[in-house]
C-alpha cells in the first residue's frame, strides 16, 4: 500500500531533527551527490522503484530539510529499511548487454557518502532481483515510460519542484538514453552547470529557457519541451517571407506577404549577409542552444525559428540582389504568432504539383530520358504497386526523402526493389532488470520485420537513387537504412538529421514534457546513424546560385548518375 506524502514527512522529520539541525541551503555538491543517490533509489530500490514510496516526496521532504547529503541519505536509507520489500522475480539476464552507459563509479568516488552507503548503493546495483518499475516500465513496452510521474503546476515554479524538475529529467537520461555516452560534453558536468541556473529561474520565462537548454544539452534533434513555442523564446514578430541558408548566407525563397515584400522591395533570390550587423553564423550560434540538434546541419535547418524574430519593430538587413546590386534595409516584422507557412523555406519542386482535374498532388513522374521520380514523403500505399509497376522497365528511378511522413505501408517499396528479403538494422534498448544498461536486439520494427522485402527474382533492374539532406529525419533515416541494401543504389546529398529512434516521453512536473529517443538505432555492423546521420555517396549541396535559379542539384545530379549507368 502506498504511503500518503505526510506520513513520509513525519518520519523524515523526526530522523532529521535527531541528527541535526537544517541549514539555510543546500551546496550545489551536496545536491548533485542527492540527486543521483535518488535516481539509483528511485529505479533500483525494491520499496522506491515498486511504487510503494513516492519518490517526489521523498526528495521534496529532504530538499525542505536542507541537511547535508550525507545526512540526508541516512534518513533515507533508515527509512527505507523499515519497510517491507515487496516480492520480486530474479532478474532476467541480458543476452547480449551494451554497456556503454553504465556508470556506477561515482558510488565509490563521491566524498558525501559514507562507506556503509556506498555498501548500500553498491549491493542495490549488483543485486540479482528485478526491480520495480513504477516509475519506468510498462508492460510490453521496450521504452521508458513514466506515466506513473506525477504534476504539480501549482508549485512547479518554486525552488524544491524547479529541483526536482530537473532531477527528474537528468535521472531518465541517465539510465534510459541510449545515446548519454556520445553526448560532448560529460553528463555528470551538465547535472553540475544546471543546478544553479535552475536555481536561479525564478520566473516562468527564464525557467523555460532553462529547461529548454537542458532539453537540448542530450544533442539530440528529436529532444523539445512540449508544448513546443519558441515564439515564446525569440518573440512573436517576424520577417514577411521564408528563407533557405546556402554558403553562410540566407536567401529569399518565397516571399509570402507579396504586398508587403514588393513595397519594401524584396524579392525572390534576395542574399542576406547581416542581420541588425550580425553575421548569419554568429545568430545561429547564440541561438541555437535553446534548440537540440544532433549537428550543425539541423542547427541551421532550425535557424527559422529565431534569426528575424523580435518583439514588434524592425531589424536592418544587408545584402545583395540577384544582379550583385548591394542593397541595406530596414524591415518592420510583423505578426507571425499563428502562422505556419514560415517554418519552410524550401523552393517549390517542380517535379510535385496539384492536378485540378483529379483534386490530388501529382508526385511521380517518368521524365523524357525515361527516368522515375518518386516525392517518398507524398508516397500513399495504395499507390506503391501500380506506380512500382509503371516504373519497371526505367533506367533509374529517383526518390526523394528529404520530406517526412509517418506512412509504414511504403515498406511494400521494398518488395519490388529487393530480390530477397534485407536485414537492415538492429536497437538497444533499455534493460530494465539493470537500469543504465541496455540490450542489443536485432530487428528494429517488429521481429516478423527483421527482413524487409521478400524473394522476388523480378526485381527492379534499374539503378536507384535516394536524395537526403538535413530535413531527413527519423523514420525516414530509417527508410534510408532500408535503401541502403538495395542493388545498384546511389546515395546524394548532405548529412541529415542524426535522430534515430522512437520519440519518448519524460512527463515534467509543471504539465510539460520533455523528449527524447528512446531506442539505439543502428546498421547490422553496430556503427551509428545517431547525429551522424545517413552518409550520402555522392556530398551535394544548394548554392546561393541553386536557390536564386531555382534549382534542384540534388535531383539534377540524380537525374544524372543514372544517365551515366
Amino acid at each position: 500500500m502506498k504511503q500518503p506524502f505526510l506520513v513520509i514527512c513525519s518520519c523524515l522529520l523526526v530522523t532529521t531533527l535527531a541528527l541535526g539541525q537544517k541549514k539555510n541551503s543546500m551546496s550545489d555538491k551536496d545536491l548533485i551527490t542527492i540527486c543521483k543517490t535518488w535516481g539509483l533509489l528511485k529505479y533500483y530500490d525494491p520499496v522506491v522503484s515498486s511504487g510503494k514510496i513516492d519518490a517526489d516526496s521523498l526528495l521534496v521532504s529532504a530538499l525542505d530539510q536542507k541537511l547535508p547529503a550525507e545526512k540526508t541519505i541516512t534518513v533515507w536509507i533508515d527509512f527505507l529499511k523499515t519497510k517491507t520489500a515487496p516480492k520480486s522475480s530474479e532478474a532476467i539476464s541480458c543476452k547480449d548487454p551494451e554497456n556503454r552507459n553504465v556508470s556506477t563509479t561515482w558510488i565509490q568516488k563521491d566524498k558525501n557518502l559514507n562507506t556503509l552507503q556506498k555498501k548500500y548503493l553498491s549491493e542495490l546495483i549488483s543485486s540479482n532481483q528485478m526491480p520495480g518499475g513504477y516509475y519506468c516500465q510498462k508492460a510490453d513496452f521496450i521504452r521508458y515510460n513514466g506515466d506513473n510521474e506525477k504534476t504539480n503546476k501549482g508549485k512547479a515554479l518554486e525552488e524544491n519542484y524547479r529541483i526536482l524538475n530537473l532531477f527528474r529529467a537528468w535521472n531518465v537520461i541517465e539510465y534510459f538514453y541510449p545515446y548519454k555516452y556520445g553526448i560532448s560534453k560529460p553528463w555528470d558536468d551538465v547535472l553540475k552547470e544546471f543546478i544553479p541556473l535552475v536555481k536561479n529561474a525564478k520566473d516562468a520565462l527564464s525557467y523555460k529557457k532553462t529547461m529548454m537548454l537542458f532539453s537540448s544539452s542530450i544533442e539530440d534533434t528529436h529532444s523539445r519541451i512540449e508544448p513546443v513555442n519558441y515564439r515564446e523564446i525569440f518573440g512573436n514578430y517576424g520577417a514577411p517571407f521564408t528563407y533557405q541558408i546556402a554558403e553562410n548566407k540566407i536567401v529569399v525563397t518565397k516571399p509570402v506577404d507579396v504586398e508587403l515584400c514588393k513595397s519594401l522591395g524584396i524579392e525572390y533570390g534576395d542574399v542576406i549577409e547581416t542581420v541588425n550587423g550580425e553575421s548569419i553564423d554568429k545568430i545561429i550560434q547564440r541561438n541555437s542552444k535553446y534548440i537540440s540538434a544532433s549537428n550543425t546541419s539541423v542547427k541551421i535547418r532550425d535557424s527559422y525559428n529565431y534569426i528575424f524574430y523580435g518583439e514588434k519593430g524592425s531589424f536592418t538587413i544587408k545584402g545583395y540582389d540577384k544582379n550583385k546590386k548591394p542593397f541595406e534595409k530596414k524591415i518592420d516584422r510583423i505578426d507571425r504568432s499563428s502562422a505556419v507557412w514560415f517554418q519552410n523555406g524550401l523552393p517549390d519542386n517542380n517535379l510535385v504539383r496539384y492536378d485540378e482535374a483529379s483534386k490530388k498532388v501529382i508526385y511521380s513522374t517518368i521524365n523524357k530520358d525515361n527516368i522515375g521520380f518518386i516525392d517518398f514523403s507524398l508516397f500513399e500505399t495504395s499507390e506503391v504497386d501500380s506506380i512500382m509497376k509503371a516504373m519497371k522497365n526505367t533506367k533509374g528511378i529517383v526518390f526523394d526523402l528529404r520530406g517526412y511522413s509517418t506512412n509504414g505501408g511504403v515498406v511494400k517499396t521494398f518488395n519490388h526493389l529487393f530480390p530477397e528479403p534485407k536485414w537492415f538494422g538492429i536497437l538497444t534498448r533499455p534493460d530494465f532488470g539493470k537500469p543504465g544498461r541496455f540490450c542489443w536486439q536485432d530487428y528494429i520494427i517488429r521481429e516478423d520485420y527483421k527482413y524487409i522485402g521478400k524473394a522476388n527474382p523480378d526485381y527492379y533492374k534499374g539503378h536507384v537513387v535516394i536524395l537526403i539532406d538535413e530535413n531527413t529525419q527519423s523514420l525516414f533515416e530509417m527508410w534510408s537504412m532500408i535503401f541502403k541494401t538495395a542493388p545498384n543504389i546511389t546515395v546524394i546529398g548532405s548529412q541529415t538529421a542524426g535522430a534515430d529512434g522512437n520519440e519518448t516521453t519524460i512527463p515534467l512536473v509543471n504539465g510539460e514534457k520533455m523528449i527524447f529517443s528512446g531506442v539505439g538505432i543502428f546498421y547490422p555492423d553496430r556503427k551509428e546513424t545517431q547525429r551522424i546521420g545517413i552518409v550520402p555517396d555522392i556530398k551535394v549541396k544548394p548554392t546561393v546560385s541553386d536557390l536564386q535559379n531555382k534549382r534542384d542539384p540534388l535531383i539534377e545530379k540524380g537525374f544524372e548518375v543514372i544517365l551515366k549507368k
